[in-house]
C-alpha cells in the first residue's frame, strides 16, 4: 500500500506541472491533485486490493486521480 500512495504522489507532482505549470505559482493544484491521487489511491485498495501493489497501476491512479482532483478544483472555482 505504501508503495502505490508514494507512486500516486509522485505522478500528482508529474501532472501538475504537465498540465498547470509551476508547482509555486500554483500550489493550490498541487494540493488538489495530491488529494485526488491519494483518494484515488485509497479507492482502489479497497475495491481491487489485488492490484494495490502493481507499479503501472499506481502509476494510472496517479495520473487520473490528480487529474479529477485538479478538474473538480476548477469545477467548483467555476461555480463561485
Amino acid at each position: 500500500m505504501s508503495d502505490l500512495l508514494l507512486s500516486a504522489v509522485l505522478t500528482a507532482f508529474t501532472m501538475v506541472r504537465v498540465i498547470k505549470g509551476p508547482w509555486l505559482r500554483n500550489p493550490q493544484y498541487l494540493a488538489c491533485g495530491i488529494l485526488g491521487a491519494i483518494v484515488g489511491a485509497l479507492v482502489l485498495n479497497n475495491f481491487w486490493p489485488a492490484y494495490a501493489d502493481d507499479f503501472v497501476i499506481g502509476g494510472v491512479t496517479g495520473i487520473f486521480g490528480s487529474w479529477a482532483g485538479m478538474a473538480l478544483f476548477d469545477a467548483i472555482l467555476g461555480m463561485a
